[in-house]
């Protein structure tokens, strides 16, 4: 995935408003903005945290989408991920990761992966085999399923890595 620097821009406010039409309140930090950071090398990230208002502090539902972009020519490509949904109240955490990718090809033979814990903190084992996920609205509507999901996700019967 390539995008122009006001590509990616509109890309942010459009993940960030799919986030907020599930009921995601975005937890900007300090201000009232969506924030795209520019590394020295020209590398640009996001980080889109939110969680489910219900009420309660703090909030037993969150989850993240992040992204890391690199230069390319004049656009920029994804070249990292962390899709993360922390659930307190059902007691588990669905991560879908592309990071790390040379250390993930030399010791697994793939760049993605994911990760399983239910109950948070106890999986079989530290990283599952994965599919990439191809954007970031993508990522919002997986997390929002199994947020939504009477059931939850069975760790044990994902691949280990490992």
């Amino acid at each position: 995935m390539r995008l122009s620097a006001g590509q990616l821009e509109d890309y942010v406010s459009r993940i960030a408003l799919q986030l907020e039409r599930y009921g995601v309140a975005l937890d900007l930090g300090a201000g009232d903005a969506i924030v795209i950071e520019e590394s020295p090398s020209g590398t640009m990230s996001f980080d889109l945290r939110g969680y489910l208002p219900d009420g309660r502090l703090p909030p037993l539902i969150g989850l993240a989408i992040r992204e890391k972009w690199r230069p390319l020519g004049s656009t920029y490509e994804r070249w990292e991920y962390e899709y993360e949904l922390l659930d307190h109240e059902r007691r588990f955490r669905r991560g879908f990761h592309l990071h790390d990718r040379e250390s993930f090809l030399r010791r697994f033979s793939v760049a993605v992966h994911e990760h399983c814990e239910h109950p948070i903190g106890h999986s079989p084992c530290e990283h599952f085999a994965g599919l990439p996920i191809r954007d970031g609205y993508r990522a919002v509507e997986v997390l929002a399923e199994l947020w939504t999901s009477p059931t939850l996700p069975d760790c044990a019967a994902l691949t280990c890595l490992e």
